[in-house]
């Protein structure tokens, strides 16, 4: 099923993913957790899925939370940076959102910072709703953090950006092409140039429910931030929660 040539496996297992990013911490990733816990009265007594989880940083913030805490992602670097913080009730695992098997249920996952629509088939996205489908609790709810493509239809397109970090330079174009956008990303380090790519389906709020569906998910509530306020479609964020519902 893993494709070698697929732009996620290249591009998180790249040390220029962990240098683009590193902004990224674990601070901003622990008030959205709290944010999240507070404003849905989640349980602490409860065992909790991270799933595409990266480098663990919202993972780390669960375990703070939570009983016990697994995360799953398909990177190996990533799980190997994740795994320094491995403790008691924090374990990490490399695998494939599609078709994981940690043989026990959890009553909550979360699938964070737009790690959804990865794949060039749509089945491909449906496996991995069904996968979490799986591995809930009754009534468990599902967390996706995603972007908001009806902003991003109207504000991204052709856009270009340079970032100069550690003395390397990230010239980054956003477009849309078809139903994805899709960042190009070309590293000038020294006298190298590397290219990578993230390429993310368009999907709107009814194309989750339709997806939802299908799976066995119904929305139960939606949020346009890392503050929790509802959504609309000028939102910088389409925040979903779902819960199983057979």
């Amino acid at each position: 099923m893993i494709n070698r040539d697929d732009w996620f496996i290249n591009w998180f297992n790249s040390k220029y993913y962990h240098i683009l990013y590193k902004s990224r911490n674990k601070n901003e990733a622990s008030n959205f957790i709290q944010t999240i816990i507070s404003t849905l009265s989640l349980k602490s007594n409860n065992s909790v899925l991270d799933l595409g989880c990266g480098n663990g940083r919202h993972s780390i913030s669960l375990s703070n939370h939570f009983k016990l805490v697994h995360g799953i992602d398909i990177s190996s670097e990533n799980i190997s940076i994740a795994n320094e913080n491995e403790k008691e009730n924090l374990k990490f695992f490399i695998s494939d959102m599609r078709n994981f098997d940690t043989k026990i249920k959890y009553e909550y996952i979360f699938n964070l910072f737009t790690s959804f629509g990865y794949f060039k088939k749509n089945e491909d996205n449906i496996k991995v709703l069904k996968s979490c489908y799986n591995h809930l609790n009754k009534n468990g709810l599902l967390f996706i953090d995603f972007l908001n493509s009806e902003q991003i239809k109207r504000t991204i397109n052709g856009l270009k950006e340079t970032k100069n970090i550690n003395g390397i330079r990230f010239n980054i174009h956003k477009e849309i092409i078809g139903d994805y956008v899709i960042k190009k990303i070309e590293i000038k380090d020294g006298e190298a140039t590397y290219n990578f790519q993230e390429k993310v389906q368009l999907f709107k709020i009814q194309d989750f429910k339709k997806l939802f569906e299908i799976s066995g998910f119904e929305i139960i509530s939606s949020y346009g931030d890392y503050q929790m306020n509802p959504y609309d479609p000028n939102s910088s964020r389409l925040i979903l929660c779902a819960k199983k519902i057979s």
